[in-house]
């Protein structure tokens, strides 16, 4: 049985690195948001944005500040319109989170989480598996590659830590 998608198509430009939505040309200098029928817009939606943090997480800016600091307005992140979805639905990955993280395992471990859970309501709407793994980057040291993939598509991110 194969899993029918259908999103708005998200690509990454090479020149920029940047995510953004993908305009068809139709002529005349017109567009249309382009239609994904795979797997890979919505990967990156859930893996390439941050999920807003929880009341009670330690955000990597004040993993530094001084004693009685108060986090910014803006230091939890991700989209406020979180507060609309139903209860325990939440857009986005929280390995933000990690990013001022040791290089040790509770580190890759809470990027694996912070990722799977991104990923849990495509796979529980769409009855699938959804593969997902973290590992040290051989190239930078400071760096988690974590890749999730689905379907013979996959989507990488990195993670950097201290």
């Amino acid at each position: 049985m194969s899993t029918t998608f259908c999103t708005m198509q998200m690509g990454v430009s090479t020149l920029t690195g940047v995510c953004d939505l993908v305009i068809e040309p139709t002529g005349n200098g017109r567009g249309r948001i382009a239609i994904d029928r795979t797997a890979a817009s919505s990967l990156l939606i859930a893996v390439g944005t941050d999920r807003r943090a929880d009341p009670d997480d330690v955000t990597p800016d004040m993993l530094t500040a001084p004693a009685g600091s108060t986090p910014g307005v803006f230091s939890r992140r991700g989209w406020p319109g979180d507060i609309l979805l139903p209860e325990g639905q939440r857009l986005g990955s929280r390995a933000w989170l990690y990013e001022r993280g040791k290089r040790d395992e509770a580190t890759r471990a809470g990027v694996q989480q912070a990722h799977e859970d991104a990923v849990s309501a495509i796979a529980e709407y769409h009855g699938i598996d959804v593969d997902v793994d973290v590992q040290w980057s051989s190239a930078r040291r400071d760096w988690l590659n974590a890749t999730v993939s689905v379907a013979g598509v996959s989507v990488t991110t990195q993670v950097q830590t201290l």
